[in-house]
């Protein structure tokens, strides 16, 4: 067992303004203790040159490494890598972090909680403003393509640009919506979703044409997989060695092709003529390179040729569904095939959603689109009338390892310090929050510890260094000098512009995250699948329907977005060699996690 030793010497030093506010008899009677609201204004923080220093850290030589967290600060906004100490607000007297309990279903936010159970919740600050508002701040920078008012971006640039992006989103929505309708009002009249929708439902259900030939298919894939079963037993490990042996003898040819001047496509021979002497040393190689690779393809489809049968039957039902889906007997009225009816009657519930079954288009992508807009509109109108965001915080650690090195030629070790600073610079958290409840477990009928997790962290810059101690800052430094540092590490640092991380994890009594304890002391966290059963409905088509249309369109998503990666400083003229452009991971979704720590003893 390795343990480590933590030393350390904080100096705290931060200014808070805090006053309490009188309240008479009326305002405390309507107390109702429901949770406790904080903020610190006028707030900064530093180590101020204090340091905490882990040991007992090991590298693969079993040689100690020591790491020193030399520096951590928390100011507002523009602190120059820490070097100004800035005030900054942590929530504030109208916007303050909350801490609570909340009745499951007492409002739409918890409406995927029953309406049985307490939550305890911890929650960061919340506006209504959407300029303020950083999740609708984001939306709108979204249809922008860049961070309003960050550098390069909104110059010569007007904010109703992502309105009109949006707009034009919304256009081609609606095009499609009425594109689809045109394709069928001919043949349903005014019943056109409601008639594919019903259809799909139909043929896709048990009894229905698609559902029963994909139980054939089904059945066939297990007869194929029985059959390659039953000869990998008679035989072990024939087929596994013959399909490795092919793919080394095409990796040779590879190997050998690229030798050539690849006149010929991999695979084929090059005509060296009839006596074999119309071909280059390379060439000929690799026609005889091609001869091997030839024979051992041979030989992996001799041994396939024993469940060549059970390969017909399945690519014969394949064959009988594609009929079904695409076959010009699937045709109807309309011209369209059964696939393609299907495929619309998705897209219709994609852009309409429920309402698409009643032949309205008053919900569904449409409707969100449109409901972005108004948001997005708002926040253009607010930047036109010159309102500004509030400023955000700026965080940064900074690490000093002194680790091993070894001279290969001399044998020499000496110990080398290197280091590594993270900064979050203009940092916003407000909407993120972390819920905690109680439920008893399905099987053992015990309470169980459940959770559900929005992680939220925008910043105009991340920024990572790893500048050394000509970076490092310390007391009794010049303004020059710490200019000059601050600048040098500003050239060497890797920084994610627009910076966006946003972690979601469990959806109410849906999709809870579930805190564990195993029998042997490791901790277990665990997400999964939604469960339908929880809600205790009869298991309707309708009832399933939409219990999953509201996890997929309500349950949040996790987006991770870098509108930028520059390496070193922007050049002033010439062109920029350090963007390495932009990162964009959105709507992502866990439908199941699982975390278990394990001990490596």
């Amino acid at each position: 067992m390795k343990y480590f030793l933590l030393t350390a010497g904080l100096v705290f030093s931060f200014a808070v303004q805090a006053e309490l506010q009188s309240m008479s008899e009326t305002e405390m009677s309507e107390a109702t203790g429901e949770g406790l609201g904080f903020a610190f204004e006028d707030f900064s923080f530093s180590t101020d040159g204090a340091v905490a220093t882990f040991t007992g850290i090991e590298n693969s030589n079993n040689e100690e490494i020591i790491a020193d967290w030399t520096n951590f600060y928390i100011y507002g906004e523009g602190s120059n890598y820490g070097s100004e100490p800035t005030p900054t607000n942590i929530g504030s007297y109208l916007h303050p972090w909350v801490f609570r309990s909340v009745r499951g279903g007492s409002a739409p936010e918890y409406s995927a909680f029953g309406d049985d159970i307490a939550l305890l919740e911890f929650k960061l600050d919340q506006y209504v403003n959407p300029l303020q508002d950083s999740a609708s701040f984001i939306l709108h920078n979204r249809y922008q393509g860049c961070i309003w008012g960050h550098e390069g971006c909104g110059d010569n640039a007007s904010p109703f640009a992502a309105v009109n992006a949006i707009d034009d989103q919304i256009d081609q929505y609606n095009a499609e919506y009425a594109n689809l309708v045109d394709i069928y009002d001919g043949a349903y009249g005014v019943d056109v979703s409601s008639t594919l929708l019903a259809e799909a439902e139909i043929v896709q259900s048990p009894g229905g044409v698609v559902y029963e030939q994909q139980q054939v298919i089904e059945d066939r894939q297990l007869d194929l997989a029985q059959a390659i079963r039953d000869y990998e037993n008679a035989n072990p490990g024939a087929y596994d060695s013959a399909k490795q042996q092919a793919g080394t003898e095409f990796q040779q040819a590879a190997l050998l092709y690229e030798q050539t001047d690849q006149s010929v496509d991999l695979g084929e021979k090059y005509d060296c003529g009839f006596w074999g002497t119309g071909c280059s040393p390379a060439e000929s190689d690799y026609n005889d390179q091609v001869d091997v690779w030839a024979d051992a393809k041979e030989q992996v489809a001799d041994i396939e040729s024993n469940w060549e049968e059970e390969n017909l039957n399945l690519a014969l039902a394949n064959r009988e569904l594609g009929e079904i889906l695409v076959g010009e007997d699937s045709k109807d009225g309309s011209g369209r095939t059964l696939g393609e009816r299907i495929a619309d009657s998705d897209r219709f519930q994609v852009l309409c959603g429920d309402s698409a079954n009643d032949d309205d288009c008053n919900d569904g992508l449409i409707s969100q689109r449109s409901d972005e807009r108004g948001v997005v509109n708002d926040i253009a109108i607010a930047i036109s009338e010159g309102q500004t965001r509030r400023p955000g915080m700026d965080i940064g650690s900074r690490f000093r390892f002194e680790v091993i090195n070894e001279n290969k030629n001399t044998g020499e070790i000496t110990r080398v310090e290197d280091y590594l600073s993270f900064e979050l610079r203009g940092l916003y958290m407000d909407g993120a929050y972390f819920r905690l409840w109680s439920r008893a477990d399905s099987d053992t009928g015990l309470s169980e510890l459940n959770g559900e997790l929005s992680l939220r962290f925008f910043a105009k810059q991340y920024a990572i260094s790893a500048c050394g101690i000509e970076c490092e800052i310390t007391a009794g430094d010049t303004p020059l000098e710490i200019q000059q540092k601050t600048a040098l590490r500003d050239s060497t640092a890797l920084k994610l512009n627009n910076y966006l991380y946003d972690l979601n994890l469990g959806y109410g009594d849906i999709q809870p995250m579930k805190f564990n304890v195993t029998s042997d002391g490791n901790f277990l966290f665990e997400m999964n699948m939604p469960d339908f059963e929880t809600t205790g409905k009869p298991r309707t088509v309708e009832n399933v329907r939409t219990f999953f249309n509201d996890y997929y369109n309500k349950a949040p998503k996790s987006n991770l977005i870098i509108g930028q990666v520059q390496l070193g400083s922007v050049p002033e003229t010439g062109p920029n060699y350090g963007d390495l452009g932009g990162v964009r991971a959105v709507g992502l979704r866990a439908q199941y996690l699982r975390i278990e720590s394990f001990d490596l003893n």
